[in-house]
C-alpha cells in the first residue's frame, strides 16, 4: 500500500532468508500467511517475509524481532525470539488500539477565485507520528525514531527537532496547474510516545485567463497524507467537479478530502467556480403530468440537481384555490385525492422548491388536474372470410366472437376523453407470443385467426390425428388508459369454427407394396388396394366424415363410412392411365378432395392381332404377289415372330411393344410366290415354335371368259323357263 511504500522500499533490499536449511539456524513458523510484517536482526537488517503464505523460514543463530504492520505503522510489543518458534499465537493476537498516524491539514482560500488574479489563502496542518516508526529520510525508520534520534543526534531531541524543521514541507497543493507558494512556520513535536510537526502558512497563487480554476492535491506517499484535508472558499464559491468525488465530503464551499483513503499516488483535481441556483423538475412514474387519476395515488419525486456535491433540498407544496393541502420537505410525495377530500376534474396548484447549502433557491410549479371519468370509445369490428361475398358485422357486446379458420378479423377503435390528451389504445391476443396493437387516439387492425397448432396435421401419428380435437378459442382484450391512469377494459373469447376442409390421401399398394415406379400394376395381375389411413380432418374425428369414391369419373360403390372406405381394392383395369378421386366431408359440410392419376401397364408377353391386310398389286391364282399386314401387340416384353403364307415365310421381327397409352403397332411386307385360289389365311409363328392362323378378308379367284358367265348364267334361266312353263300350265288347267 501506498501508504507503507518507505517500508516496502526497505524490503525490497533487505537478504532472501534460507528455506528448508536446519544446521547452525533458527526455525520460525506460522500455519497461517501473517500478513503485513517486519522481520529484522539484533543488527536491523531487514528479512523479507511474504505476507500470503505461512512463514517457514531457517535464520541464522542470533535476537530476531518480529512486528506486525497495521495501515503501514510498526505496532508495540514486537515478538523477539532466538530460538526456534511458532508465531502462530503472536500474529493471531488482537491489537484493540493500534498505533496509528493522526492530524489535520486545513486550506482556507480567501480569493479572489477569478480569471488572472492573484489568490490568498492561509494553510495550517498537524501530524502525530507513533514512535515505532521512524522519519522515512533517515536510515533505519523501520526501529523507531528514538533509535534514530539516538544513532543519527546522539540521542539529543533538540538537534532531531531542529533538523525537522529544516526538513518539513507545506505539502498543500497547485493552484491552476502552479504550485501556491509561501513561507511556512514549523513547529516540530516530540515526546516519548510520539513525534511530528506544526505547520503554519501564508500562501499565494495565480489564476490562468481559463473559465474555470483547477485546484490540485498531490498525492505522494508521505506520512503527511495520512491525515485529511479541509477546504474552504469564499462565498459565493463552491466546488463543481472532481474526478474523486468518492473521497471527498462536506459542504460545496467547506469540504473534506480523505488524503488517507486513497490508495494510489497522483493528483486530486477539483474544479472551482461560482455557486449557481439549482435546478427543479419532477417526475411520476406511469403518469402523463399534469393529469392525475382521483381513485388512484400518485407519487412524485423531486428532480433537484445542483452543480456541487451535495444534493439540494426538496420542498413541496400542494394547494387548492387559497387552502395548503400540504408543505412538505421531502424528496417526494404522494397525491392521493380521495384521501384529501378532492372531487374529481378540478385543479390543484404544485409547487416544487430546491435549496442549495448556500442557500440559493429554485422553484418549479404546475396545475394539475383530477381525472376521475374513465376514457370512453366508439369500436366496431367485423370479419371476411374469402368464400364470403360481404364482410360480417360482429356483435361487440356479446361475449363470444365467432368466426370462420382463415377469416380476417378486424377492428376500429375511436376512443376519447374528459381530458384534453389523447387515449393510448391497446389491444392484446394470445393468439401469437407477443401478439399486441397500439395506438393513440384513433385505431384500426385487422389480422387473421386460424385454428390453433393443437389441430389434426401430418405431424402427428396416424391414431392421434384420427381423434377429434376442440375448437380453438383466443383471447382478445382492449385496454383504453386515457393521461391520468384511468382505463377501461373489454375482453371477449375468440371461437374459431371449421372452415378448413378434410385431407383425404389415398396410398395405393399392389401385392403388399406401394404403388411406385418400381411397383406399378399390370393388367391381368394382382388388383390395387387403396388405404386411407394416412387421412384426416382438422377437427373432426375420421369416423365423423363422409366419404364417396369416383374410378375414371363412375362412382364406385365402396361405402360413405369409415369402416367401410378405411382400406377397399379397385376393380381390374386395362392397361392404360386412371383417375381416382377421393371425396371427404366433414360434420361442418366442408368437403375435401384428392384426384391422383395411377397406370396400369400393359400384361407381359405377346398379344398380337392382325388388323389390317392390304394385297399388293392384281396377280390371281398361280401369279406372285405380296401383302402389307398391319399388326397390334397388347402386351410387353420382347415377343419374335414371323407372319406365312402357305410355304411363303418372312424373316424373323421383334414385336413393337404396348404401352399405357395404347398397343403397340406394326406393318410388315409378306411377299408370295403364288396365290391359291381360296380365302388368304396368315399365319403367326412365334420362336417358341407355337404359331396362331388369321382368316382375312381377303379372296383369290380366277378371271371370267364369256362361256363361263353362259354357263353361270345357264342354270338361273333354265330355272325361270321351268318356273314359267309350269305356271302356264296351271293356268290353262284351271281354264
Amino acid at each position: 500500500m501506498r501508504r507503507a511504500l518507505f517500508i516496502v522500499v526497505l524490503l525490497l533490499f533487505a537478504p532472501i532468508p534460507m528455506i528448508g536449511a536446519e544446521t547452525e539456524t533458527i526455525h520460525l513458523w506460522s500455519e497461517e500467511p501473517p500478513g503485513a510484517v517486519l522481520l529484522w536482526d539484533e543488527s536491523g537488517n531487514l528479512t523479507s517475509i511474504n505476507p500470503d503464505q505461512p512463514i517457514d523460514i531457517h535464520l541464522p543463530n542470533g535476537n530476531w524481532s518480529l512486528v506486525r504492520l497495521i495501515h503501514g505503522i510498526p505496532q508495540d510489543n514486537p515478538l523477539l525470539f532466538n530460538q526456534n518458534t511458532n508465531a502462530s499465537n503472536f500474529l493471531e493476537q488482537v491489537i484493540e488500539n493500534p498505533r496509528s498516524v493522526s492530524g489535520h491539514a486545513h486550506l482556507d482560500l480567501l480569493g479572489p477565485i477569478e480569471q488572472a488574479a492573484s489568490l490568498n489563502a492561509t494553510w495550517s496542518s498537524t501530524i502525530s507520528i507513533p514512535n515505532t516508526l521512524g522519519h522515512p529520510d533517515l536510515p533505519d525508520s523501520h526501529l523507531g525514531i528514538t533509535h534514530q534520534i539516538t544513532s543519527e543526534f546522539s540521542g539529543n531531541a533538540s538537534l532531531f527537532s531542529e533538523w525537522l524543521s529544516n526538513h518539513s514541507q507545506i505539502g498543500c497543493c497547485a493552484y491552476d496547474k502552479i504550485d501556491m507558494v509561501g513561507t511556512p512556520i514549523v513547529t516540530s513535536l516530540v515526546d516519548n510516545n510520539s513525534w511530528g510537526w506544526e505547520i503554519e502558512a501564508n500562501l499565494s497563487g495565480l489564476a490562468d485567463s481559463r473559465s474555470t480554476r483547477l485546484l490540485w492535491i498531490p498525492i505522494t506517499g508521505d506520512l503527511s497524507d495520512h491525515t485529511d484535508l479541509r477546504i474552504t472558499l469564499p462565498a459565493p464559491h463552491e466546488i463543481r467537479y472532481s474526478p474523486q468525488s468518492e473521497h471527498i465530503s462536506g459542504l460545496p464551499d467547506d469540504f473534506v478530502v480523505h488524503r488517507s483513503a486513497i490508495d494510489v499516488t497522483g493528483n486530486i483535481t477539483i474544479a472551482l467556480g461560482t455557486n449557481m441556483a439549482p435546478t427543479a423538475s419532477w417526475y411520476a412514474d406511469e403518469r402523463q403530468l399534469p393529469w392525475l387519476p382521483f381513485a388512484q395515488s400518485t407519487t412524485i419525486e423531486s428532480s433537484c440537481s445542483d452543480t456541487s456535491i451535495v444534493a439540494p433540498q426538496s420542498r413541496f407544496i400542494l394547494q387548492s384555490e387559497n387552502t395548503t393541502l400540504f408543505d412538505e420537505n421531502a424528496s417526494n410525495v404522494t397525491i392521493d385525492p380521495m384521501f384529501l377530500n378532492l372531487d374529481y376534474s378540478t385543479w390543484v396548484n404544485l409547487t416544487l422548491e430546491c435549496t442549495d447549502p448556500q442557500g440559493l433557491m429554485t422553484n418549479h410549479s404546475q396545475e394539475l388536474y383530477i381525472d376521475g371519468i374513465q376514457p370512453t370509445r366508439n369500436l366496431q369490428m367485423e370479419y371476411m372470410h374469402l368464400d364470403d361475398q360481404e364482410p360480417v358485422v360482429v356483435d361487440v357486446g356479446q361475449q363470444t366472437i365467432s368466426l370462420p379458420s382463415g377469416a380476417v378479423l378486424s377492428g376500429s377503435t375511436q376512443a376519447g376523453d374528459d381530458s384534453a390528451p389523447p387515449v393510448d389504445i391497446r389491444w392484446t391476443s394470445n393468439k401469437t407470443n407477443g401478439w399486441i396493437q397500439l395506438g393513440i387516439g384513433n385505431h384500426a387492425w385487422d389480422d387473421m385467426f386460424v385454428q390453433g397448432p393443437h389441430i389434426n396435421g401430418q405431424h402427428l401419428t396416424i391414431e392421434d390425428r384420427h381423434q377429434a380435437k376442440p375448437l380453438t378459442v383466443y383471447s382478445l382484450e382492449l385496454e383504453l388508459v386515457d393521461a391520468a391512469g384511468n382505463y377501461a377494459t373489454q375482453s371477449w373469447d375468440v371461437l374459431v369454427t371449421d372452415r378448413t376442409n378434410p385431407n383425404p390421401r389415398p396410398a395405393l399398394s399392389v401385392d403388399g407394396n406401394y404403388y411406385g415406379e418400381l411397383n406399378l400394376p399390370i393388367e391381368g395381375g394382382p388388383q390395387i388396394d387403396v388405404s386411407l389411413e394416412e387421412s384426416w380432418d382438422d377437427i373432426d374425428a375420421i369416423e365423423q366424415l363422409t366419404w364417396s369414391v369416383e374410378l375414371n369419373d363412375e362412382p364406385l360403390n365402396v361405402g360413405q363410412s369409415w369402416s367401410e372406405v378405411e382400406s377397399f381394392t379397385l376393380p381390374a383395369l386395362p392397361a392404360g392411365r386412371h383417375i381416382l378421386v377421393v371425396n371427404a366431408t366433414d360434420s361442418s359440410g366442408n368437403k375435401g378432395t384428392h384426384s391422383m392419376l395411377f397406370v396400369v401397364e400393359p400384361p407381359m408377353g405377346g398379344f398380337l392381332q392382325i388388323s389390317e391386310v392390304v394385297k399388293i398389286g392384281t396377280g390371281g391364282p398361280g401369279e406372285p404377289g405380296a401383302m402389307d399386314i398391319t399388326l397390334e401387340n397388347t402386351g410387353q416384353g420382347e415377343t419374335i415372330f414371323r407372319l406365312c403364307y402357305l410355304q411363303d415365310c418372312t424373316s424373323e421381327f421383334i414385336a413393337v411393344q404396348a404401352t399405357v397409352d395404347g398397343p403397340g403397332n406394326m406393318t410388315h411386307r409378306l411377299s408370295v410366290t403364288e396365290w391359291a385360289v381360296g380365302d388368304v389365311t396368315i399365319r403367326i409363328e412365334f420362336d417358341d415354335n407355337t404359331s396362331e392362323e388369321f382368316e382375312t378378308k381377303l379372296i383369290i379367284s380366277s378371271e371370267m371368259t364369256p362361256l363361263m358367265w353362259i354357263l353361270l348364267m345357264l342354270p338361273p334361266l333354265i330355272g325361270f323357263i321351268a318356273l314359267w312353263r309350269l305356271k302356264k300350265q296351271s293356268e290353262q288347267e284351271d281354264a
